[in-house]
């Protein structure tokens, strides 16, 4: 007798998983891009406030002291939003924990 004719599927319930499980592969990836790109943008800071360093050895100080201020300023600003954009992880992980348990338990009822 075929396991699919002895225990009753709720398809509804595995389409609603699989909704859920793209959506959240959709968010994860903006997520993840958004990420990318302010990671590209803090590192081009980094780059111009080491640039900025070195060329205050050489040219007034003080006005590379708060162009190097100005970059740091910037590089936490992104950093700041960088972590408000990590806040969304916790609740893409909350999701990912609950279809996990819903097809836990779907793999328990088909055993």
């Amino acid at each position: 007798m075929p396991i699919g004719n002895s225990i009753p599927i709720d398809v509804s319930l595995l389409e609603d998983i699989e909704q859920s499980a793209h959506q959240l592969s959709s968010q994860l990836e903006a997520l993840l891009s958004s990420l990318q790109s302010q990671l590209r943008l803090a590192a081009q800071a980094t780059l111009g406030s080491v640039k900025v360093y070195e060329t205050s050895l050489v040219d007034g100080v003080c006005g590379q002291i708060e162009h190097c201020v100005q970059q740091t300023t910037e590089l936490i600003s992104r950093c700041d939003e960088m972590d408000k954009d990590m806040a969304a992880v916790a609740t893409i992980a909350h999701q990912i924990r609950a279809i996990k348990q819903a097809v836990d338990l779907l793999g328990s009822t088909i055993k």
